[in-house]
């Protein structure tokens, strides 16, 4: 199984990767078969984690979207991609699934799985990169209308939001979320109105 997680790395303070080593090996997982992509310092030694991944020597690889994006080739024996956390672009959700769906593949049936823990940020970043997908699926489908595009790249959070997210109200994030959209329409009819008056 491959696990991704950007937001840590290997340290010797509190970080995801010693402690999802160690639940793993409380519940039964070899600790050798815990490995972290961190180890692999160049390309060498890359090879040979990624060989010891395909013939089945790891059960648990975890690793980041940089350094486990393209060009990882182990997928010969991989069950299951699991998602720590959510990227900010949808291609890196692409990336990862992709390494668990590809051709060489021996299993039948393959797990992707999302985890998301409400009342944290999480919630704002899926909502963003299913922003995103969406946006870039129109213009690929051709069905992207008028001529305006809204920048979903990493757009500040405004107080609202924050408060929102972290009070885990389903209501509170809806009341944020369409004050945003009220803001947006205002600034959208006052640049129109702008615009006729100057033509």
């Amino acid at each position: 199984q491959v696990v991704f997680c950007d937001r840590s790395t290997p340290s010797g303070e509190w970080n995801f990767y010693d402690q999802l080593r160690d639940e793993l090996v409380a519940r039964g997982v070899p600790a050798s078969g815990v490995r972290f992509i961190h180890e692999a310092k160049n390309d060498a030694q890359k090879a040979r984690l990624f060989k010891d991944c395909r013939e089945g020597k790891v059960s648990v690889l975890v690793g980041s979207t940089e350094k486990m994006g393209t060009g990882m080739n182990v997928q010969r024996r991989l069950i299951a991609v699991h998602h720590a956390d959510c990227p900010w672009r949808p291609a890196d959700l692409e990336q990862r699934d992709g390494r668990v769906l590809r051709q060489g593949n021996e299993n039948p049936e393959v797990e992707i799985l999302r985890y998301v823990t409400e009342g944290t940020f999480d919630v704002y970043k899926w909502q963003k990169v299913e922003e995103k997908a969406a946006f870039i699926y129109q213009l690929r489908a051709g069905t992207q209308q008028g001529r305006e595009i809204e920048d979903f790249g990493e757009a500040a959070l405004s107080f609202a939001e924050v408060k929102a997210l972290a009070s885990g109200d389903s209501r509170v994030i809806e009341r944020a979320q369409l004050a945003m959209e009220v803001e947006q329409l205002g600034r959208l009819s006052r640049g129109r109105a702008g615009h006729v008056a100057g033509v």
